[in-house]
């Protein structure tokens, strides 16, 4: 018998976010090397490249996070911890998609910018680091992922 216990496999929520982490990572690592080698004529608004940077960066954290949250999933309250793995996400693409859009082509919607809906995708993000905290303080149950 091994001194190492066998993890469970990640199935169900757990993989698809884990997956959707690893996925924003690699967009994350394409937006950012565009936000740093294309020209400043290449933003729709005068402060394009430091708003794409910043959704990158909001990109890469939650990436980082989505993994982690996944793969220690079956140590916090199972439930809650799938929440918030879901509504990460969630927040994650309605955050990082309009900053991104924002930037690089000014995107609007009849007269109102997509920008405007990054604080609803913000507010997600807030609430499933709750969440996560809410998940720690959780006995972790024998249910399977």
């Amino acid at each position: 018998m091994s001194a190492n216990p066998r993890l469970p496999a990640l199935s169900g929520i757990f993989r698809l976010c884990f997956v959707s982490g690893a996925l924003g990572g690699a967009i994350g690592l394409v937006l950012g090397t565009l936000a740093s080698h294309l020209p400043d004529t290449a933003f729709a608004v005068p402060n394009g490249r430091t708003v794409l940077h910043t959704g990158v960066e909001i990109l890469m954290w939650h990436a980082i996070a989505l993994c982690a949250l996944t793969l220690g999933g079956p140590l916090l309250g199972q439930r809650l911890a799938r929440l918030a793995c879901v509504i990460m996400v969630l927040g994650t693409v309605l955050f990082c998609t309009p900053v991104t859009l924002y930037a690089l082509f000014d995107l609007k919607i009849g007269t109102l910018s997509v920008a405007r809906l990054a604080p609803y995708g913000g507010t997600l993000l807030m609430i499933s680091w709750l969440l996560v905290a809410a998940s720690g303080l959780r006995k972790a149950s024998s249910e399977t992922l």
